[in-house]
């Protein structure tokens, strides 16, 4: 395991680890007084710093590599996405209980987990494909 993927696999420890000490907290707890440094602030204001933290340390880490002279290769980039949007799938299904994965919706559209299934089983189709792809071009070349 290189570096760069235990540091990877630490910070998905690290979110699985705070989404699992928040996750049951509900509308009224979110007025829950806290503190933040000298200031009192609610649970609420906690859970924005979060995303604010995030966002903020986002940017500077785009700067340092702008300052490392790091550019991203189109595969880089389209793996950022892929990834991004991995986490916001997996953002909007955490809170979900069993019944809500599985319930169909009135209208005949998928349930959850038919969506979730789905994408898992496309991506897995589509990434074959690519790795296909690549070796029938190194064997031709």
């Amino acid at each position: 395991m290189t570096e760069v993927t235990e540091l990877v696999e630490r910070m998905r420890v690290s979110r699985k680890m705070i989404f699992d000490r928040v996750k049951d907290v509900t509308e009224d707890q979110m007025l829950a007084p806290a503190r933040w440094g000298q200031r009192d602030v609610t649970a609420r204001f906690m859970f924005y710093r979060l995303v604010a933290h995030e966002a903020e340390h986002t940017v500077h880490l785009i700067k340092t590599y702008q300052s490392l002279g790091i550019s991203l290769s189109e595969t880089a980039l389209i793996l950022k996405q892929l990834q991004s949007l991995r986490g916001e799938l997996e953002g909007l299904i955490l809170g979900l209980t069993d019944e809500e994965v599985d319930k169909t919706p009135d209208n005949g559209e998928w349930s959850v987990r038919h969506v979730i299934e789905h994408i898992l089983d496309t991506e897995d189709n589509y990434s074959g494909q690519i790795v296909e792809a690549v070796k029938s071009l190194s064997k031709s070349s």
